[in-house]
């Protein structure tokens, strides 16, 4: 469902940030694509790493080089039972793994595992976010970037309750709390210049995806969202995948319309 929409043509590496349903998009990616394609999940951010399911395999350690290995030998192996891999440092919790350096998938084989999904920065789960000095950490040549947006912060009054990193934004970019967040005002802030997107380089393909759209009767307001995502004007954006991770919908837009 997920994969058909977002079609990455691969091999690939993929680069997810916002907030809104990263972490549930990279696993049902995960899940959907590994199907037909060796999948590695990354993160050079902190993450919960996932509990384990058939097909899966978690691991977690100190040395780069000892992870891209063994990485790189269960590619070589072949086996079906193991196409989905999820891959990050060991910490000191073992409920929360601290992020891979940038320059880890350039020792992955993109002929043994052609799909990467990383997830590159936090949002505590809030819906929409504006990122601090040093954020996002993308994972270095990716061919595509995913910033997620949740639509349950539209039509609310802008301000830490709905803004993740709100006391950072609101004075750098002189935000007026209580505005009502628009699809237009959304879609500025997913795709501010010094917003999630800011490691865009060009070559890389942008596909928004925008989560919790729920129902049909939120369908209207998704492809408003979508329209304004799609003239932002700032970044280079095709396409607009949205949908329900929880409710198994999905759905994309790729007509603007002036």
């Amino acid at each position: 469902m997920f994969e058909e929409r977002f079609a990455f043509a691969l091999p690939a590496s993929v680069n997810f940030v916002g907030g809104g349903g990263k972490t549930s998009l990279i696993l049902r990616l995960l899940y959907e694509c590994s199907a037909t394609t060796p999948t590695i999940y990354t993160t050079t951010t902190r993450i919960h790493p996932p509990q384990p399911v058939e097909g899966m395999l978690v691991l977690l350690g100190d040395h780069a080089d000892c992870l891209q290995n063994i990485v790189n030998r269960i590619g070589q192996k072949g086996d079906p039972r193991l196409r989905q891999l999820v891959v990050a440092q060991v910490g000191s919790r073992p409920d929360l793994a601290p992020g891979l350096s940038p320059d880890f998938a350039a020792k992955i084989d993109p002929e043994l595992f052609p799909l990467l999904l990383n997830e590159a920065d936090g949002a505590r789960s809030m819906s929409l976010k504006m990122p601090r000095e040093g954020e996002p950490v993308l994972m270095e040549n990716s061919n595509y970037l995913v910033p997620v947006i949740g639509l349950d912060c539209l039509n609310r009054p802008l301000g830490p309750e709905t803004l993740f990193r709100w006391e950072w934004a609101a004075e750098r970019y002189s935000l007026d709390r209580g505005r009502p967040i628009t699809p237009e005002l959304a879609a500025s802030l997913l795709l501010h210049p010094q917003g999630v997107c800011r490691g865009w380089r060009p070559g890389i393909r942008i596909i928004p995806y925008i989560n919790k759209v729920d129902s049909e009767d939120t369908d209207p307001l998704a492809r408003r969202l979508a329209q304004s995502l799609l003239n932002n004007g700032q970044f280079p954006v095709e396409c607009v995948v949205w949908g329900s991770i929880h409710h198994h919908r999905a759905d994309s837009t790729r007509e603007r319309i002036h």
